[in-house]
């Protein structure tokens, strides 16, 4: 009996080594530890083990051992959760929940946060729920405007992706006097609740510095900027207007111990700071900027160089503009390497670093292209049109959603459709 029940544990710990649980992976930075990838494509391509249709949308994967959590959403009509088959992309479940109305760029938002147990996702209209893995039913629903009745809904929707640490689920409501929430992820409870801060299209994300855990987000408004909380009792650690963008999506990302590198899109651009503890507080520093900034998806810190696709609504329409874009290099210091400008431009795609490679996928028209990482220069190894779009047309056809790497699988949605390419040697 125990050596079965050894075995068992084995099996299960080989099914979840190299799961993507959430939004930018096990780390929350979009890396992945696999090794043994494809550094080339055969002429026609790489192997496509299955593509599933969806509803149009930007939702991303999360992947659990042999299943994919999926947000899609039937405009005007219901948000759903969608449970795959990894190995087939065949449904083997679904949660559904009506949502009247429609934000603007219709179709399904964030990606689900995925436990044991249970799966996290929140809704275009601000309906966060806990899905049970076992029976696709929920434990429980809670409608953030229900809860907070000043939750404004931003811009285009919540986008943002429910952020779990420890056994506090971190909500963002975005009302005039509540700002972020920590809930009970079992119950739905309220643990604390911020004060405004404006709102945002950016995720929360887990950063340490200086030692101290904490949850980092980027928000607008007259309250807006960078503000950090404790993740246990909410308390705000620091906030700073050193850095402010006017619609944030990305997210901030952490290097070393006592630096973050800031940036977005609509003219925003970058920044790098540093944030030292001083005293029982912080010090948040401007250390260098740049006029260029990623929109969408966050920057990749490899061996001491930033990588990012400098691609934002200002520079994408004009060849003239589009020259000034592309992937870009920096060193830590604030100097610009190389950049790609319009050869290739990519778009507002999203990216992985995994076994030394970048994993682009072009936010314009789907392409798939493996890059070498390099100070020296752009370095493509393979690129390979997995959509089968014509990559000869202008029109952007809003490849944005965040990838997911599982097992040597990518899985990459186009607005209406979910592919699984084999990266594996």
């Amino acid at each position: 009996m125990r050596l079965q029940l050894l075995l068992a544990a084995l099996t299960t710990a080989a099914l979840t080594a190299n799961d993507w649980p959430r939004f930018l992976g096990p780390k929350g930075d979009a890396t992945s530890s696999e090794s043994g990838l494809i550094k080339s494509f055969p002429k026609d391509g790489p192997q496509i083990e299955w593509t599933t249709e969806l509803e149009g949308g930007f939702g991303g994967a999360a992947i659990s051992g042999d299943e994919i959590f999926l947000g899609d959403r039937v405009e005007q009509e219901k948000d759903m959760l969608l449970c795959l088959d990894f190995k087939t992309g065949k449904e083997k479940w679904r949660y559904e929940s009506k949502s009247d109305g429609e934000p603007s760029f219709p179709g399904s938002r964030s990606v689900p946060t995925v436990e044991d147990d249970a799966v996290y996702f929140l809704g275009s209209f601000g309906e966060v729920f806990r899905i049970n893995r076992k029976t696709g039913k929920a434990d429980w629903k809670i409608k953030l405007s229900d809860r907070y009745p000043d939750a404004t809904t931003p811009k285009w929707g919540y986008a943002q992706c429910a952020l779990v640490v420890g056994d506090t689920l971190i909500v963002m409501p975005f009302g005039e006097n509540t700002g972020i929430a920590g809930w009970d992820k079992k119950t739905g409870a309220e643990l604390w609740k911020s004060g405004g801060i404006g709102n945002t299209h950016s995720s929360p994300t887990v950063a340490n510095l200086g030692g101290t855990e904490q949850i980092i987000l980027l928000t607008t408004g007259n309250k807006g900027g960078l503000n950090s909380f404790d993740p246990k009792s909410g308390k705000n650690l620091w906030s700073s207007q050193l850095y402010k963008n006017r619609i944030p999506i990305t997210i901030p990302v952490q290097l070393g111990k006592d630096r973050l590198f800031v940036s977005g899109g609509y003219d925003g651009g970058s920044k790098m700071l540093s944030v030292k503890k001083s005293g029982d507080g912080f010090e948040v520093k401007e250390l260098w900027k740049t006029k260029k900034g990623s929109q969408i998806h966050p920057p990749f810190v490899i061996d001491d160089h930033l990588y990012f696709l400098a691609n934002e609504n200002s520079n994408h329409k004009t060849a003239t503009r589009r020259k000034k874009g592309g992937l870009v290099c920096y060193d830590l210091e604030g100097k610009e390497l190389w950049s790609t400008g319009n050869d290739p431009f990519m778009g507002r795609g999203a990216s992985l670093y995994a076994d030394g490679t970048l994993i682009i996928q072009d936010g314009e028209n789907g392409i798939l292209r493996l890059v070498d990482p390099s100070p020296k220069g752009f370095k493509l190894l393979a690129e390979a049109n997995v959509f089968g779009t014509d990559p000869k047309s202008k029109k952007d056809l809003r490849y944005w959603s965040p990838m997911a790497l599982s097992n040597g699988k990518l899985l990459m949605r186009g607005q209406r459709k979910l592919l699984c390419v084999e990266l594996k040697k």
